[in-house]
């Protein structure tokens, strides 16, 4: 693990997640990358859920980085939308989805994790 951050569940909270993931990946070729998607997966987090707290981690993998974004889960999974449905608040997944080498969701007792990798 090369890292990991447990955040309020607010959205003025998401700049801490990008400031976390930036320091821990300092002079990866991707951290820009890893950045943003960690900025859209924690947005959804605090936006469509009421988790108290949310929880980022950062592992290398063998073939690169995977972030992992935790929280206790809403009402609905996390959804990519297409062509003309990505307005305002429904690009994050999206955005995710094809900029990274892989993504999903694990649910568990506790909430949801939604993780990718680059």
């Amino acid at each position: 693990m090369l890292g990991a951050i447990t955040i309020p569940g607010h959205p003025e909270e998401v700049a801490t997640a990008r400031r976390f993931v930036a320091k821990t990946l300092a002079g990866h070729p991707q951290a820009d990358t890893v950045v943003l998607l960690t900025s859209e997966a924690v947005t959804n987090s605090v936006v469509h859920t009421a988790s108290i707290m949310v929880g980022v981690v950062v592992l290398e993998t063998p073939t690169g980085v995977r972030v992992e974004v935790t929280d206790e889960g809403g009402d609905t999974l996390p959804t990519v939308y297409e062509g003309s449905e990505l307005r305002e608040g429904r690009r994050g997944v999206f955005l995710v989805e094809e900029l990274s080498a892989a993504c999903g969701i694990q649910t568990h007792a506790d909430g949801l994790t939604f993780w990718f990798e680059l």
